[in-house]
């Protein structure tokens, strides 16, 4: 990517690609065979789905507010819309880095400013600071001279970005590895502060920077070790560790967080987290014994007045709490780290439990008006009664404002499930959260507060009932964010257009796109790596994944559903080599009957062992090796028309199984017409028997109407893919339209992009733009019953699905240099 001064130079070549490709769109005239179309784009609702990291609220400016995630960078809620924009969908592929938000600061004096520093890992050299003057529809975008890692520990902390409220134009910056920076032209450039003193040799570094609005040069900054918080009061000419600190932990801490020699702190003392400076010039601050979000046991609060650097502990307690905390509690009641103070009432604050779960009691929201001598313990409060202290909201609170439910967050699980945040033990009952690092309280409603987790946002506008003992009225607000983790997609010819598989929260079956659907039944995966469908028999589906459960009476690992996904039976067994040592299902295929399996397990790929994909003629009663193809791929298929027939391209050699997998034969690349090459999984035809393509990278897309014993490369030379898909035909046309993710030309004038053929791969038209990139897709998939319609999965965006705009009618209108929303 470009940055700074050259920026503007790309911005104006990116414009003149994009506005090119949109008057091509627009004018739908023919491209040798295939048809320019404008598309629109549009996520696929799942609502959440992974960690939110940080809310943010602008001090001056009502319902501007903003959520920070880990690896689905920002948003900007939308009050007329009633949902969270995406600010970064401009990101490309070769910037996937960059599609995750370190920390996000807001200019207390100017609500149109807004700055986001970029970087999802420490081991990239590509971070940096995306500016904004209109909220986020438009940056600017400048190179970091240090690394990020918003997906990395102590992500849940902050903030270490901030903005001096004595002059717009000064930035600090407290960072994992290279101490503390400074800018003093609104991110464009940064200097080390060198006279910072070195508390960051951890790897977590400092975790936030606090400037007093009411003191010109006072600036507090807080590393994450312990006695790690240090002040200037001259502007940065010197600096001193604040006096008072917390530096080891008391007995009466460990006692109540029932240490045992087994279990001692992960650090010598308090380490603090997060800190916010209320109106009074009291500061809080949340500590812990680890940066988080997970392994944190040991915590306490603390209230610094900085007037004369006294300290008072606030710890929420047995004797300050109500109701007291769940007892017995069996593992250490965890660290604190979610922390926000009323604009209007510097005695109003929030702060909340990290890592208590499991225990059996789970993490606490504590509510306070008095400066914290007293504690609401607001997620005991709002939870029906149970017997075990799992805290929890109601499911039917497990719905948007207007009422539409989203359903999989309600789901119960056994409690093997291995995913974060397990779901409730209680039926009727969806966890209170986990990992709830990111809480606000409205600064222009303190009624209002939100607190996002590792899977969603919670809201309330009746806080205050907590203070009568009653529980809030809560309900979801996160319609907007879609920052998962995509692992597999299908698109049958029959039944729900599309079923998926996720990272941490199983899959689903969207039988709705626009609304969000149940997660997928038992067994559910914490990971769901693979789907795949029967051709002559679409609603029969098949799934594999990691899962956490028992090898008992059947096979934890993978299932089958007759019915399109709603139901799941176990296979009987599990192939060899499988087991939960392994993080992944594999990968399986079923073929065009339903009947036969073949499934190359998470063991073989991991070893490559000396055999091929297992294979069952009995839906997983039982299991063998096959003939012919002796090593553990993950480049297999199954014709989607034929039965018994499945396919594997692996270093250079194609195999055919006509047999349902039991025996293979195979021919060397060379004399078939197809390259050597070191494999792809064969992408097959919905509509007609032995039609294969194979997607070689730079080598070109390899094509077959013969089972594979004949290739030829289709279109020009120039194409080049990473993913290839098939979709329905055009209007007019038998074959099918194909998609790849790469690029259709060679040279200088290549642009990776998604693409679209309606001639067999003749000629080829983009349909997405510089304004939708998402960081690039992990999959595509076309719809084998909507032309034109591409479904991709990202990392950190969910699921995008493009349809040609049937309302558009050719008119496109866009201003130059505007990415984003």
């Amino acid at each position: 990517m470009m940055f700074g001064d050259k920026f503007i130079a790309h911005k104006l070549s990116a414009f003149i690609v994009f506005l090119a490709s949109l008057i091509t769109a627009g004018s739908c005239v023919h491209n040798d065979g295939t048809k320019a179309h404008p598309y629109r784009y549009n996520s696929v609702a799942v609502t959440g789905g992974g960690f939110i990291t940080g809310l943010f609220g602008h001090p001056t400016e009502p319902n501007l507010l903003y959520a920070r995630t880990d690896i689905g960078s920002s948003y900007r809620w939308s009050s007329a819309a009633q949902q969270w924009i995406p600010l970064t969908d401009f990101i490309s592929e070769a910037d996937i880095n960059l599609f995750g938000t370190e920390s996000l600061a807001l200019d207390p004096s100017n609500p149109k400013m807004l700055y986001l520093a970029q970087g999802q890992y420490t081991t990239s050299n590509n971070t940096a600071f995306f500016v904004s003057d209109d909220q986020g529809k438009t940056f600017s975008i400048y190179p970091a001279p240090f690394p990020m890692g918003s997906n990395e520990l102590g992500r849940n902390n902050g903030e270490r970005l901030a903005v001096n409220p004595f002059n717009s134009k000064e930035l600090y910056f407290g960072t994992r590895t290279e101490g503390l920076w400074k800018s003093t032209d609104q991110a464009k450039t940064w200097s080390n502060i060198t006279n910072f003193p070195d508390a960051f040799a951890n790897g977590i570094g400092i975790v936030f920077v606090v400037f007093d609005p009411k003191h010109n040069g006072t600036i507090y900054v807080g590393a994450n070790v312990p006695n790690g918080i240090y002040y200037t009061k001259n502007g940065g000419i010197s600096w001193s560790i604040v006096p008072g600190q917390p530096t080891t932990w008391t007995d009466d801490v460990l006692i109540f967080a029932n240490w045992t020699p087994t279990s001692p702190p992960l650090s010598d003392g308090p380490q603090p987290m997060k800190a916010s400076l209320a109106s009074n010039g009291v500061m809080y601050i949340t500590y812990g014994d680890g940066p988080g979000p997970y392994g944190v046991s040991y915590g306490i609060v603390q209230k610094f007045h900085t007037a004369n650097f006294t300290w008072t502990d606030i710890t929420p307690a047995l004797n300050n709490s109500y109701p007291p905390p769940y007892t017995p509690q069996a593992f250490p009641r965890g660290g604190y780290n979610g922390l926000s103070v009323a604009k209007d009432d510097p005695n109003t604050l929030v702060v909340i439990s990290l890592d208590r779960d499991p225990g059996p009691a789970i993490d606490s929201m504590y509510y306070s008006r008095d400066g914290g001598k007293s504690w609401k313990d607001v997620s005991q409060l709002s939870s029906p009664p149970v017997p075990d202290g799992t805290w929890g909201h109601p499911i039917q609170e497990a719905a948007l404002k207007n009422g539409t439910a989203v359903p999989w967050l309600s789901f119960n699980n056994a409690k093997q499930w291995g995913g974060y945040g397990a779901p409730s033990p209680n039926v009727g009952q969806t966890k209170f959260g986990w990992w709830m690092s990111a809480v606000l309280i409205d600064p222009h409603n303190s009624e209002h507060i939100m607190y996002g987790t590792g899977a969603t946002i919670w809201a309330t506008d009746t806080i205050s009932h907590v203070e009568s003992n009653s529980a809030p009225t809560w309900y979801i607000q996160a319609q907007g964010i879609e920052m998962t983790a995509i692992l597999a997609l299908i698109s049958p010819t029959a039944g729900a257009n599309l079923l998926s598989g996720f990272g941490d929260i199983n899959g689903f079956r969207h039988s709705d796109l626009f609304t969000p659907q149940p997660m997928f039944g038992s067994p559910t995966f914490s990971n769901l790596d693979c789907l795949d469908w029967a051709g002559r028999k679409p609603n029969v589906i098949v799934k594999a994944g990691s899962t956490g459960l028992p090898f008992v009476d059947a096979c934890p690992m993978a299932a089958i559903s007759t019915d399109g996904g709603l139901e799941w039976d176990r296979f009987p067994n599990c192939a060899p080599m499988t087991n939960n040592s392994f993080q992944t299902g594999g990968v399986i295929a079923v073929d065009a009957s339903g009947e036969h399996l073949v499934w190359t397990t998470g063991g073989l790929l991991k070893f490559r062992n000396d055999t091929g994909p297992y294979y069952s003629s009995d839906l997983g009663k039982t299991w063998d090796a096959p003939k012919g193809l002796n090593i553990g791929t993950g480049n297999v298929s199954s014709d989607k028309v034929q039965p018994k027939t499945f396919y594997a391209y692996d270093s250079g050699i194609w195999y055919i199984s006509k047999d349902g997998g039991a025996t293979y034969s195979s021919s060397v690349a060379a004399d078939i017409g197809l390259p050597e090459n070191t494999g792809a999984v064969p992408v097959v035809s919905f509509k007609a028997a032995g039609e294969i393509w194979l997607p070689l990278g730079d080598e070109g897309i390899y094509h077959s109407t013969n089972f594979g014993s004949n290739w030829k490369k289709i279109g020009l030379d120039g194409v080049s893919t990473s993913m290839f898909s098939v979709g329905a035909p055009a209007p007019g046309r038998k074959n099918p339209a194909l998609y790849l993710w790469g690029n259709t030309t060679a040279g200088a004038d290549a642009v990776t992009g998604l693409f679209r053929s309606d001639d067999a791969g003749s000629s080829w038209v983009r349909i997405n733009d510089e304004a939708h990139q998402y960081g690039g897709p992990r999959l595509i998939v076309g719809d084998p019953r909507v032309y034109g319609r591409v479904y991709q999965g990202y990392f950190g965006r969910g699921i995008i699905y493009a349809d040609i705009d049937t309302e558009s009618h050719g008119t496109v209108t866009v201003r130059p240099g505007t990415y984003g929303i």
